[in-house]
């Protein structure tokens, strides 16, 4: 741009010298073009607005669609229009994400793509940058997005079978003496009669379907939740593969969360894991039932990371379950099990919570811990499968 503007001066020094129409005509038509590519880029630049459609959330080893919109608001055109999206390495699906194309006055181009979720996290999706001139080659213009579109990816999520589990009792049942009185309006389904059940309970139109006395099963109106405890700390993972089990260990805790809220339990999650949207560690959910509270459960494990300066399993979690309500059913995943995090685990059983310990990476001796578990009331489980480890480590931390 400053050549020619410097070659124009020249022209119009020579015209002024050797007085030579054509020059001086030769000197404003370019002169003018020159003007007006400016005015037009700028101009068609202030008019183009920007809108991209991305869902929030994924799961994954989801594709997820993309489309960018751009509308020109202004009358004249845009010969070419490069669109360059910037999309983090995590989520990519093609090597490059840009496209040339033209846009005419008062009309709007898509750019559609797609995203391949590798692993859970949570991700910016851009900004946008464009890049026009005009047809001679005068004037360029660019722009960029001014902010990104956030991108939640979910971890993945297994069935318990998976993870070793029972999925009709997967924590085992807490003896209690209070006895739950049942909620007339949840109607579970129907059963023989027996000795002693009252005629109000009586279901009269299945009995005379069957023939036979059935009476009515209701849903206990008190629910006991679950609470998992998520131990993050950098130094409890095996050193070599801190990435591969501490996914693991948290796709452990998703799977267990998805499974309770299926069953419409109240799920709550406490961990010693760093949030990277908080100052310090993450926040302690409350137990609540509802797919709109998994939803918040998920993200918080789709953004958890390792924790490189919190103490052992069991220096924090005492303090972290201190306001369990009784009959809480407590879940702790962690890649090993010490001898000093099994007393503490006794005393949270002794406080009236059923508890179960799922160990996520290999432990030499855990059979020992399991049968020590089992003499303080704490159930030992061990949640590795080489099937799932060799599917994690297709996919590997960058």
């Amino acid at each position: 741009m400053n050549n020619l503007f410097w070659a124009l001066l020249v022209l119009f020094l020579i015209a002024a010298l050797v007085r030579m129409d054509w020059v001086y005509y030769l000197v404003y038509l370019v002169g003018g073009v020159w003007v007006f590519s400016h005015w037009w880029i700028r101009r068609s630049l202030s008019h183009l607005r920007m809108e991209r459609v991305v869902q929030p959330y994924a799961f994954t080893n989801e594709h997820v669609p993309v489309r960018v919109r751009i509308n020109n608001r202004a009358w004249l055109p845009l010969a070419w229009l490069q669109i360059r999206e910037t999309v983090p390495p995590d989520l990519r699906d093609s090597p490059e994400y840009h496209v040339v194309t033209s846009l005419g006055g008062r009309s709007a181009v898509d750019y559609r793509y797609q995203l391949y979720c590798r692993r859970r996290g949570y991700y910016k999706v851009g900004p946008l940058g464009l890049h026009t001139s005009d047809l001679f080659g005068f004037v360029e213009a660019r722009w960029s997005e001014a902010a990104a579109s956030g991108l939640i990816v979910y971890p993945q999520i297994v069935p318990l079978s998976g993870l070793g589990l029972s999925s009709r009792v997967p924590f085992g049942a807490l003896s209690t003496r209070r006895q739950m009185t049942e909620d007339p309006a949840k109607l579970t389904g129907v059963r023989s009669y027996a000795s002693g059940d009252s005629l109000r309970r009586i279901h009269w139109k299945a009995t005379a379907h069957e023939g036979t006395l059935l009476v009515k099963k209701f849903q206990p109106s008190q629910e006991l939740p679950l609470c998992i405890a998520l131990d993050l700390a950098r130094a409890a993972y095996p050193p070599r593969t801190v990435a591969m089990h501490s996914e693991w260990a948290i796709s452990v805790a998703a799977s267990v969360a998805n499974h309770m809220s299926e069953q419409r339990q109240p799920v709550g999650l406490v961990t010693n894991g760093h949030d990277p949207l908080a100052e310090h560690k993450a926040a302690a959910i409350p137990a609540r039932a509802g797919r709109e509270h998994l939803m918040i459960l998920l993200s918080l494990l789709a953004r958890i990371q390792v924790n490189g300066t919190s103490p052992p399993l069991h220096e924090w979690l005492s303090s972290a379950t201190a306001g369990l309500a009784w009959g809480t059913t407590l879940v702790v995943v962690t890649p090993q099990l010490e001898e000093t995090a099994l007393w503490t685990l006794h005393t949270i059983f002794r406080r009236g919570s059923n508890v179960t310990v799922m160990v996520c990476a290999g432990q030499p001796g855990l059979g020992i811990l399991q049968a020590r578990g089992q003499q303080l009331g704490v159930a030992v489980v061990s949640t590795i499968w080489e099937s799932d480890l060799r599917a994690i480590a297709e996919h590997p931390d960058v």
